[in-house]
C-alpha cells in the first residue's frame, strides 16, 4: 500500500518539486561512523511532523550497469519511484534481485528478473521498473556474480545518499521537527533515529552510526 505521504506524487524523477508555498529548507547531513570518519554510501532520511503535499518531476532514477558494477552502488528512492537500469557494458547481464539482510534472509522489496543485452555502440538496452513497496533490493546479476548494488526504496521522499565525504543534501524540508534516520548496507543492527528542528532557510546536522564501515573497495580500472 502506497504510504501517505507519497499517494499524491506523479512520477518520480531526481528533484522534488513543492506543490506548496510551506517554508522550506536545504538540509545537510553528516554521517559518521563510530570510528569518527566520514562515512560514504549511508541513506540518510528525513520524516517531517508536517509533510505537506509534494509532487516529483518524471524523469525516472537510473542505475547503470558499467564495467561490471552497479553504478552507483547504492540508490536511494521515494516508495512509487520509477527506476530505470541500463546496460552500458558490451556484454549482457541477467539482473534480478536478492534478500538482504545480515543473514541474506530479508525478502527484497521488489522480485524481479530482467535480462539486458549488451550496449552497440550507442545503442544502450535498459527496463523501467516502478518500486511501489517500502523496503531493500539487493541487486544481483547471474551471469556475473561479483556484481553487488542496494536499492533503498523509502517511505519519504526526503530521503539522499552520502557522498564520499559523508555528506547527504535534502532540499525542500518543511519547517518543524523532523526524524532523521539513517541505514547503512554494511550494518549488523539498526541505527537510532533522532529528531532535529528545520528552521530558515538551511540547516545542518550530525549523525553517528553504531559501527565502523569498512574502507570502500578500489574499482578495478
Amino acid at each position: 500500500m502506497t504510504h501517505p505521504l507519497l499517494r499524491r506524487l506523479a512520477a518520480p524523477g531526481l528533484l522534488l518539486a513543492l506543490a506548496t508555498q510551506a517554508p522550506a529548507a536545504t538540509v545537510t547531513v553528516l554521517v559518521n561512523g563510530a570510528d569518527g570518519q566520514p562515512a560514504p554510501n549511508v541513506v540518510v532520511q528525513l520524516l517531517p511532523a508536517h509533510p505537506g503535499t509534494y509532487k516529483l518531476p518524471p524523469t525516472p532514477y537510473v542505475i547503470a550497469q558499467r564495467d561490471i558494477h552497479f553504478v552507483p552502488y547504492l540508490t536511494a528512492v521515494p516508495v512509487g519511484a520509477v527506476v530505470r537500469f541500463s546496460n552500458e557494458d558490451p556484454y549482457d547481464h541477467h539482473l534480478r534481485s536478492e534478500p538482504g539482510g545480515p543473514f541474506g534472509n530479508v525478502p527484497p522489496a521488489k522480485d524481479f528478473e530482467m535480462r539486458l543485452p549488451a550496449a552497440v555502440g550507442d545503442k544502450v538496452a535498459s527496463t523501467e521498473l516502478r518500486f511501489d513497496k517500502v523496503g531493500i533490493v539487493v541487486l544481483g546479476c547471474h551471469l556475473h556474480s561479483s556484481m553487488r548494488g542496494h536499492l533503498f526504496v523509502s517511505e519519504t521522499p526526503f530521503v539522499a545518499v552520502t557522498d564520499a565525504n559523508g555528506h547527504a543534501t535534502i532540499p525542500d524540508v518543511p519547517d518543524g521537527p523532523v526524524d532523521l534516520r539513517t541505514w547503512s548496507p554494511e550494518q549488523l543492527a539498526d541505527q537510532a533515529s533522532s529528531s532535529r528542528q528545520v528552521t530558515g532557510a538551511a540547516a545542518s546536522f550530525d549523525a553517528t552510526l553504531n559501527f565502523t564501515p569498512p574502507k570502500p573497495r578500489r574499482r578495478r580500472s
